[in-house]
């Protein structure tokens, strides 16, 4: 077992070592204050993302359910944040170990958890937008979708405690980089590449799904658009007296539906691209291996900003979400469409709206 953790001081090898990581204590200052931002802008946002899917039946699809695993991942990263911080600022682990050690392995299951829940919410846009209802109806059951995101937390959980409890990497406070995650120096090198070998095939199937979708919504729109150049000649030579457009309102439901579902698909491809820019400069210094060092500490914090960026984009960017997201700062709940109406079991709540 490896979940032992030495709260020894850092020797002078260990300094030396500590000084090519960061520039000074003061770096360190200002990466554990953001860290520290970033942690209460990541428990708010991704409270209010829960709550909004929780109390608006309008939120409540299989999309919504995947973007709610998302910021559950996302949440459980902000919680253990704390942690971090105080890691930073410390030359040692002051608290109990087993609270480095738990920090370590949420961090490691939430980051892996939020790369599947990309590739699944992108999947499940692709169905929704490219092929027939009925297909995207019997494939994302509530079955179906319980089990996608069951499977969506099993194997990064295996991925983080299957190797640390075997003794392949060790998990808690690490002296080079002072943070609570896996100890690089303590660990086999082999294990970034277990931790990352999924990745490539994750990511190419967000890029191959949006992109489809892309490709369909262009051919789509090519070919409405035609159509309708073709229906208002055909109107012009026919004179038959009608007036214009009188057709119009019988496919404007339809369009306006598949509109918003176009423009809720961009938004979380916002997500994704989010998420890359966050996670590059993280995956760019584990690459560069001891050339890298200096970039290490800042793609963590940035790595960490993650966590706390998609409610941004959901807020101000989704048209759902944002308005019930409004409602629910405002404290108008009565606002929210298509509420849940459990408001009497709690009259502090009711005495709210």
């Amino acid at each position: 077992m490896a979940w032992d953790l030495t709260n020894s001081t850092p020797s002078d090898e260990t300094v030396l070592t500590n000084n090519d990581v960061y520039f000074s204590y003061a770096q360190r200052q200002i990466l554990a204050s953001i860290v520290g931002i970033v942690s209460v802008l990541g428990i708010v946002g991704n409270t209010l993302v829960i709550l909004a899917v929780a109390l608006s039946r309008k939120l409540r699809h299989t999309t919504n359910y995947l973007v709610v695993n998302l910021s559950v991942a996302d949440l459980l990263t902000s919680l253990s944040l704390p942690m971090n911080v105080l890691a930073v600022l410390k030359d040692a682990w002051p608290l109990p170990d087993i609270l480095c050690i738990g920090t370590g392995v949420v961090f490691i299951t939430c980051l892996m958890c939020s790369i599947n829940c990309l590739a699944c919410v992108a999947v499940n846009r692709y169905i929704l937008i490219t092929k027939p209802s009925a297909l995207y109806r019997r494939l994302y059951t509530s079955r179906r979708t319980a089990l996608i995101i069951i499977c969506a937390w099993l194997l990064p959980l295996c991925i983080a405690v299957i190797p640390a409890s075997t003794g392949y990497i060790k998990v808690g406070f690490d002296p080079q980089f002072f943070s609570c995650s896996w100890v690089v120096s303590e660990s086999d090198p082999g294990y970034y590449y277990v931790l990352f070998s999924s990745c490539p095939v994750q990511l190419s199937v967000v890029a191959w799904s949006y992109g489809s979708i892309l490709y369909h919504v262009r051919k789509h729109t090519r070919a409405v658009g035609h159509m309708d150049r073709s229906a208002s000649g055909e109107s012009d030579t026919a004179k038959t007296g009608e007036v214009p457009g009188n057709h119009a309102p019988h496919f404007a439901p339809g369009k306006q539906k598949r509109k918003l579902q176009i423009e809720v698909t961009k938004n979380l491809f916002y997500v994704v691209c989010a998420f890359l820019i966050c996670t590059a400069p993280c995956c760019i210094s584990l690459l560069l291996g001891k050339s890298g060092l200096r970039l290490y500490p800042i793609g963590v914090t940035l790595l960490c900003c993650n966590s706390c960026v998609n409610p941004i984009i959901y807020a101000a960017k989704h048209p759902q979400f944002r308005l019930v997201m409004k409602s629910i700062i405002l404290c108008r709940f009565s606002d929210i469409p298509e509420r849940i109406h459990f408001w009497r079991f709690c009259p502090r709540c009711e005495a709210c709206q």
